[in-house]
């Protein structure tokens, strides 16, 4: 599995969906039946997936021209798959790389190695980057971020949850380091087969692009960047997360319907079916028992990558879903989750940073930052107002970020936050300033506190909960929350963010 760099997280705080899926190092089903296989969760270079999918759809064996075996050692089986069904299987992965191929019109430039695998090597190899992958000692770090945004509980253990996950789910997954495609020993051919569809598509986009470099998106591996090049980073590595992820689902929807002459544009009924069935859970009793943060962002590269992606096939076509995508990926998720930005080349400004370690000095340090997207949006509503819809805010967003700091004199548990977002309006604004604000009652369990009124006289408002130190600040088309902050510092940020707008007190 490849090595993920340190700064492509997706949604860093708001977000840990490349850190989790590079550990997890597969989400699928871990059936050994002839049932469906489960949801698909994967992250780009270690593609990793399965399908949920009705029972009436059918099952594809496509039987392309065939093609010589790789060379590669004679596969073993200790699991359920025999060794002629393993012989087999290795087989098959040269005929769906020809469909793969064929459907996305991108090339084979050279075989893909394939190796058996066994559950107990995918599980230690797991509990071993668990502990020592840095992405995790990080992420556990920032978990006070994601309680302090109310997105999990408190005494929520990342870790123990991680491997609860991993043995409910696992699946095939392609390794872009050493250009493999690694098979379970566990899983029957069969439902295997689609999986392979998914996972060669991987192979093919790495071998058109390097999957690994292209998506780092022009960031360095070994260095942080400044605050104003990270967010747009940040921004563009998940989006291209979704690119990966929605063209290997494309494919392997196609070869899934292939049997009956059907097509992904040919059946967008039975796609949508496909599609509401990976998002009900009803065979994922640890995914479904997850906060709504970790679920949505599991599902985000294939719900929204998928639908993105088709988007684009159905009004450009082919070439330009599949290599004009590698070639000109989307900027942001807005562009994914709103295709219409992407075809007409909309792209949104990110905000410009104050120096944020400087205002915040010398009683405060930097603890975390991160940028904040559209889909860090779709995140926040459905916690928030989880019957309404999503739709109602991320559409109007127009950039964002975060700061946490932690006061030097204070517990390590403790941190102050400073979360800013950009609207395409006042209205919309005023809408997610209000969402926050009937939230944070909740977010901090207490009653509300007191509300303020009109800040300058323009329609600008604060709110605050004075007992939580909580301020909402909206001015004409921003969002400005600060929480924890002493009163200089808070001023001092407010001031800076929103230059014009007297801070809350």
């Amino acid at each position: 599995m490849p090595e993920p760099p340190t700064s492509a997280r997706f949604r860093r705080a708001l977000s840990f969906i490349a850190i989790l899926l590079a550990l997890l190092v597969g989400i699928g089903s871990a059936q050994t039946t002839s049932q469906p296989a489960e949801t698909p969760k994967q992250v780009p270079g270690a593609g990793i997936a399965v399908q949920d999918q009705p029972q009436s759809a059918p099952q594809a064996q496509p039987n392309p021209p065939p093609t010589p075996p790789a060379q590669a050692a004679e596969p073993e089986a200790s699991g359920p798959i025999t060794k002629a069904q393993a012989k087999e299987l290795f087989r098959s992965v040269d005929e769906i790389l020809q469909f793969a191929s064929r459907d996305t019109g991108l090339p084979i430039k050279h075989k893909v190695k394939r190796k058996l695998i066994t559950r107990d090597q995918v599980e230690k190899y797991v509990e071993k980057r668990m502990k020592g992958d840095k992405d995790t000692r990080r992420l556990e770090r920032e978990q006070l971020v994601l309680v302090k945004f109310g997105l999990i509980p408190s005494d929520y253990d990342l870790h123990a949850e991680f491997v609860k996950l991993l043995s409910e789910q696992v699946a095939a997954y392609y390794d872009s380091k050493t250009k493999t495609v690694n098979l379970l020993d566990w899983v029957q051919p069969d439902l295997q087969r689609p999986v392979l569809a998914h996972e060669l598509t991987h192979a093919l986009q790495d071998q058109a692009v390097d999957i690994q470099k292209w998506a780092r998106a022009g960031a360095p591996d070994d260095k942080p960047l400044p605050d104003q090049r990270e967010q747009v980073v940040e921004e563009a590595q998940a989006a291209r997360q979704n690119v990966t992820e929605g063209q290997a689902m494309l494919v392997m929807l196609d070869y899934t319907l292939a049997p009956a002459g059907l097509s992904v544009l040919k059946a967008p009924d039975v796609v949508n079916a496909m599609r509401a069935a990976m998002t009900s859970g009803q065979d994922s009793p640890v995914l479904s028992a997850a906060p709504v943060f970790l679920q949505e962002s599991l599902m985000m590269p294939y719900t929204f990558g998928l639908d993105f992606v088709r988007a684009v096939l159905t009004k450009q076509g082919k070439e330009a879903t599949y290599a004009g995508m590698l070639e000109h990926p989307p900027v942001d998720t807005l562009q994914v989750m709103v295709p219409e930005n992407y075809l007409e080349d909309k792209v949104t400004n990110p905000p410009v940073i104050p120096d944020l370690d400087k205002l915040i000095a010398p009683d405060y340090e930097r603890y975390d930052f991160g940028g904040i997207g559209a889909f860090d949006i779709f995140l926040l509503t459905r916690q928030y107002e989880p019957k309404s819809n999503a739709k109602q805010h991320y559409p109007h967003w127009r950039g964002g970020y975060y700061l946490a700091g932690h006061l030097k004199s204070a517990p390590k548990n403790q941190i102050a936050l400073l979360f800013f977002t950009r609207w395409d309006s006042p209205e919309a604004a005023r809408e997610f300033a209000q969402m926050y604000s009937d939230y944070t009652p909740t977010r901090y369990h207490s009653p509300a506190g007191n509300t303020g009124g009109a800040g300058s006289g323009t329609g600008d408002r604060s709110f605050s909960w004075p007992q939580e130190e909580v301020a909402i600040q909206v001015h004409e088309n921003d969002v400005l929350v600060l929480e924890g902050w002493d009163d200089p510092t808070r001023q001092r940020l407010s001031a800076a963010v929103l230059p014009g707008l007297q801070p809350a007190r």
